[in-house]
């Protein structure tokens, strides 16, 4: 009998010692009210933390979302904000939407002032999602301050596109698409870099611009090319030479253009138009040019007898 009334004693007290926990797992399911209290207090953080939680066990009140994007902006964390914001907007209504803007804006803002680039880049994806108008408008330059010299990463490549869409004239909407190209090309990404380059070139709204993209877009088409028969594909290489010899015109890069088209013609064994496109090469050049240099070690190459190596 002293036994069981001591295991009963044991287990009251493990049960006492218990129930502020038990409340506390109890409680839980109430993290809409824990949160307030929490961004009450100023305690932003706790309140995203737990405004997700109480969406996460299935809150369907779309205000969660609104003071979940509230507290995320108040703590700093821009990203979840803006992922807040995104998912309020986007639940439905045009005056949710408007709402959602607001506050997508204000993220924004808030990320601009912060050099915060995940967190801008993260806004302006979810205002085009929310509120297409709304992107960017008159704080484009300073958003595209915000990625400093020489910007990569997709963070930057969004931060760009965006800026360029709400920029306020089409010379202005041409440098930051010519960043972008910039940013692709650092990247490694050359062949969508060649695309945004080619549209800069054709609409030659800034000459400027225009010039520069012409530039870039050889270079990487130089690339492209050289990568291309390296690798075993001369069909591929002959379309990127093309194109760097068509933009390039007599330019250094224009020449080493034609160099390229002459490996692939020699490579795909053409040898009359190689001859051409190394001629092409060194026109108007004298033997102290590097690139004539190069055309002749190659006509050299196939003017040696079958019987000789000769492979450029």
């Amino acid at each position: 009998m002293r036994n069981v009334r001591r295991l009963r004693t044991a287990v009251a007290g493990l049960l006492i010692a218990t129930g502020p926990v038990a409340a506390c797992v109890g409680s839980a399911a109430d993290h809409e009210s824990i949160g307030d209290g929490a961004y009450a207090e100023a305690r932003f953080g706790e309140a995203l933390v737990e405004y997700r939680l109480a969406l996460a066990r299935g809150g369907g009140n779309p205000s969660l979302r609104a003071k979940a994007g509230a507290a995320g902006l108040r703590a700093g964390d821009l990203v979840a904000a803006a992922e807040e914001f995104r998912a309020y907007g986007v639940a439905g209504g045009e005056e949710r939407a408007s709402e959602a803007a607001d506050g997508l804006v204000r993220v924004a803002n808030a990320a601009i002032t912060r050099g915060d680039r995940a967190g801008l880049a993260e806004a302006l994806e979810a205002l085009q999602e929310t509120a297409p108008g709304r992107v960017l408008g008159s704080f484009a330059p300073e958003a595209v301050a915000v990625l400093g010299d020489l910007p990569r990463g997709q963070e930057a490549l969004t931060i760009l596109l965006y800026a360029a869409a709400g920029a306020p004239d089409a010379r202005i909407q041409d440098s930051l698409m010519y960043a972008y190209g910039s940013v692709l090309r650092r990247m490694g990404r050359c062949e969508d870099a060649v695309k945004v380059y080619e549209s800069l070139v054709r609409r030659q709204r800034d000459a400027r611009v225009a010039n520069v993209a012409r530039d870039d877009l050889v270079s990487c088409a130089l690339r492209l090319g050289r990568g291309a028969l390296d690798n075993g594909m001369p069909t591929g290489a002959e379309a990127w030479f093309r194109l760097a010899a068509t933009r390039g015109g007599n330019t250094n890069d224009g020449r080493l253009a034609y160099l390229g088209l002459g490996d692939v013609r020699f490579a795909l064994g053409d040898v009359l138009g190689a001859i051409e496109a190394y001629e092409q090469a060194r026109a108007g050049r004298g033997p102290g040019d590097s690139i004539h240099a190069l055309v002749s070690e190659r006509l050299n190459l196939i003017a040696r007898p079958p019987s000789e190596p000769r492979q450029p």
